[in-house]
């Protein structure tokens, strides 16, 4: 597989219609695993080798982060409530007289001052 950034996009390219995402996932736990056993040998001669494996896992990540995207897309769309806000309503609101809308608006004062 590949062992730099350029290789991994050639191969992802390449193997676009038969690659499922969990052999990119299989191959990508295979990348981690080298990175973290060049990373504990600290071998500075294996640094182009650790820097290969890191841009191929970025272009790993960043496609099967493209991948996700139109079935993201799609599920956020198909989620959407287009209903109304605001139910209309069954009945008309009665009309209160001046004096029941003044009695009313007192008694709302008293109940923010208590």
């Amino acid at each position: 597989m590949a062992t730099n950034g350029e290789s991994a996009r050639k191969w992802l390219e390449q193997n676009r219609e038969q690659i499922s995402e969990e052999r990119i996932l299989q191959i990508r736990s295979n990348l981690v695993k080298k990175i973290n056993q060049i990373s504990d040998a600290d071998n500075l001669n294996e640094s182009d080798e650790h820097q290969g494996l890191l841009e191929a896992l970025d272009v790993m990540d960043a496609w099967l982060q493209e991948r996700a995207k139109p079935e993201e897309t799609l599920a956020e769309a198909s989620a959407l409530d287009y209903s109304p806000l605001i139910q209309e309503p069954s009945e008309p609101a009665p009309q209160l007289t001046r004096e029941e809308k003044l009695r009313r608006f007192q008694n709302l004062l008293k109940d923010t001052q208590k």
